[in-house]
């Protein structure tokens, strides 16, 4: 019976680390392909963010300075995702009530986008006067209810 058991953990922990891998495999992937998607802009750095797809809505949150730079350009890959993720950049965390929404994708899943920092700061002069108080952007990510499994949104960004 005991050896029974051993047989079945082991073929668990085979099984589950070969799944495991094979989406790290997709999230390198993802952040290969994006990178490409620089052209002639310089690559400053990435941000993979791995979530769970729940029976309920979730959130993540990611802060990005920008304070170094004026023509920084993020991308976003959302392949190794089939879930349903809506992208959104704010000035402010989710914390702060008088927080501005500057940009959205309603599905990033299975797609490639991207967006000028000088992009986001037209549509942040809309709202207040100097733009150059934009230091940090807040990248949010609403995965939305589905069926559970992991999933994984890939930024990238440059200038």
């Amino acid at each position: 019976m005991k050896f029974l058991q051993v047989i079945i953990i082991c073929f668990t922990v085979v099984f589950s680390s070969m799944a495991q891998d094979s989406f790290i495999d997709k999230m390198n992937e993802a952040k290969k392909t994006t990178k490409e998607e620089l052209g002639d802009l310089k690559y400053d750095g990435s941000k993979s963010t791995y979530f769970q797809v729940r029976k309920e809505v979730s959130y993540k949150e990611v802060e990005v300075a920008i304070f170094l730079r004026k023509n920084y350009h993020l991308f976003f890959n959302g392949n190794p995702t089939s879930a349903k993720v809506t992208v959104r950049i704010y000035d402010k965390p989710a914390n702060n009530p008088d927080r501005i929404m500057l940009w959205e994708v309603k599905n990033i899943s299975g797609k490639q986008k991207s967006v000028s920092v000088e992009e986001l700061k037209k549509m942040y002069a809309y709202y207040v006067e100097n733009v150059d108080n934009l230091r940090s952007i807040f990248v949010d990510y609403e995965i939305h209810k589905g069926k559970p499994e992991r999933g994984g949104v890939v930024m990238v960004l440059g200038y």
